[in-house]
């Protein structure tokens, strides 16, 4: 009858603004507890940091303009530069974004778009500032709005946000002017740009692979892309890529359907945040009259009858991390879509393991507010980090 966010560390350290590391004396940080958390990064650093650490790799720094293919096996074996220079290619991996240049012109893959599951078609990214006085939020902050959603990241010098939302109910005008009154500031939107979530029907033909937004795009409320595309690099290294190396190019099927899956399962777990109460504007009307995908009614319905459970979720190759139960329960709660008379109804079959949830529940509670008080700021483990000599080890 209570929520699941009780039993779990990191609520308490949200409600004190608090990183789950320890910080003393300016020596490196000591974890306070064995749970996963996610940074978020400049995308450009990052990129700069890995080519310092890349080696054995060319870098051609130039614009691909097309492809030469086999015109009996339609492989690419050769990118044409835009300078008419041929660079000959085994493997393509296409990872040329949105125009998806060598996977979608050259080899024929096509879009299957989510804009009937998914209601959102742009978004308005701006920054506001953050004194060095304040305190730096631990958490992204997703926040309902009348056509849509904005979000609220945090960096170290400032807040990264932006209104992601639907122009079939308002305008950019109206979006820039509701945002101004929702913050009671003005703001300087960076952009604004139309998105697609979707995918490729194939994100594998022939001898090119497809990963990041070259594969499928998301609107960013559940931030999957990094982490999904990770994980499709990791299967198809794992699974597919000595198969490649030996000159055999048989199981792209295999793949595709994994990879098809993958993205599928992350459109209906972000699709199921749309199950809301709202009705108060035409946007979320029209949400909850068009936008519950099959999958999405399947699944509300069967946890009418039993709560979620791993069986209910599909299962990556070699288990790679996929949305699972433990996704599901935190969204589902927050929505009012978790039975509680169904939680009390299970557990009552099994009084002795209520009793232990009950007494592991209390104190999980006891220790998380001990420890959250013991946690360093936010700021200050940033800061730390800064600070930190890197070891061989690192």
């Amino acid at each position: 009858g209570r929520s699941v966010a009780e039993a779990h560390l990191f609520a308490r350290l949200m409600e004190r603004l608090r990183a789950p590391f320890v910080v003393k004396d300016g020596k490196k940080p000591v974890p306070i507890s064995y749970y996963d958390f996610a940074y978020h990064f400049d995308q450009a650093l990052v990129g700069e940091f890995l080519r310092e650490k890349a080696e054995g790799i060319r870098h051609i720094d130039a614009d691909v303009s097309s492809a030469v293919k086999d015109a009996s096996t339609g492989f690419v074996t050769d990118l044409v530069l835009e300078d008419g220079s041929k660079v000959p290619a085994d493997l393509v991996i296409d990872c040329t974004g949105f125009r998806r240049l060598i996977i979608g012109t050259e080899m024929g893959a096509e879009w299957d778009s989510y804009r009937k599951r998914l209601p959102v078609n742009r978004t308005m990214p701006f920054w506001l500032p953050l004194g060095d006085d304040k305190e730096i939020p631990p958490f992204t902050l997703a926040w309902a709005q009348s056509a849509g959603w904005m979000w609220q990241i945090p960096t170290q010098d400032r807040m990264e946000c932006g209104y992601v939302y639907s122009d079939e109910f308002i305008s950019p005008d109206e979006a820039k002017a509701e945002i101004e009154g929702v913050l009671g500031r003005e703001i300087e939107p960076r952009n604004d740009m139309r998105i697609n979530s979707g995918r490729l029907d194939k994100a594998w033909i022939g001898n090119c692979v497809a990963f990041g937004s070259s594969q499928s795009f998301f609107e960013p409320l559940e931030a999957t892309s990094i982490h999904g595309t990770m994980v499709q690099l990791a299967v198809f290294c794992t699974n597919f890529l000595q198969q490649i190396a030996a000159g055999k190019y048989t199981k792209s099927g295999e793949y595709n359907s994994f990879a098809a899956g993958q993205v599928d399962d992350f459109c209906t777990f972000i699709g199921m945040h749309y199950v809301s109460q709202r009705r108060d504007t035409p946007f979320w009307r029209y949400v909850a009259a068009e936008c519950r995908s099959a999958e999405i009614v399947s699944r509300l319905e069967l946890w009418r009858h039993v709560l979620p459970d791993s069986s209910h979720f599909n299962r990556l190759p070699h288990e790679f991390p996929h949305i699972d139960e433990h996704s599901y329960y935190p969204v589902l709660d927050g929505l009012g879509l978790l039975s509680k008379a169904l939680a009390r109804t299970e557990l009552a079959r099994q009084p002795r393991q209520r009793a232990l949830a009950r007494k592991a529940v209390a104190e999980l509670n006891r220790a998380f507010r001990l420890a959250a008080t013991q946690a360093s700021g936010h700021r200050e483990f940033l800061n730390s980090c800064q600070n930190l000599k890197p070891t061989p080890a690192d």
